[in-house]
């Protein structure tokens, strides 16, 4: 997929927008799309540091494990990286990554309460906004707190 110069101005301003938030904000904002998303593919998980991580077995209860029906596999879970991690990452993906991992995460998540933002390069400019918006409203929290 080749990525024109406006489209990469606005996926590499949205980069420079989410690494610049605090950690909490970082790693809370990431995570809410994670959460948002309905099917989010392993891949992206694992280019955002998550690691995957089968649970503990746990004996079926109420169930014989022979009985149609009785789903065997465990259900897969994942453990989220460090802010420190999800920062490093964010910060050394290249554009493309960024678009393929971040942007059609965080539009997946967020278009169905934002659909005025559209697609493409208008959901990009309004997603970069946001992220700017977010990290002025807590400096000026912090600073009021001072």
């Amino acid at each position: 997929m080749k990525m024109y110069g406006q489209s990469r101005s606005f996926v590499k301003q949205v980069q420079l927008d989410l690494v610049a938030l605090c950690d909490v904000d970082l790693f809370d904002t990431v995570q809410h799309w994670i959460d948002g998303a309905l099917d989010v593919p392993e891949e992206t998980r694992l280019a955002l540091g998550y690691t995957h991580v089968l649970p503990e077995a746990r004996p079926l209860e109420n169930h014989h494990a022979d009985a149609p029906g009785v789903e065997r596999e465990r259900l897969a879970q994942w453990h989220a990286p460090s802010t420190q991690q999800l920062r490093s990452l964010l910060s050394a993906m290249d554009v493309h990554a960024l678009a393929l991992h971040v942007i059609t995460l965080a539009y997946t998540s967020l278009h169905p309460t934002h659909p005025d933002w559209y697609g493409g390069l208008t959901f990009n400019a309004h997603l970069a906004n946001y992220l700017r918006r977010m990290r002025a409203e807590m400096a000026t929290h912090d600073q009021r707190a001072t």
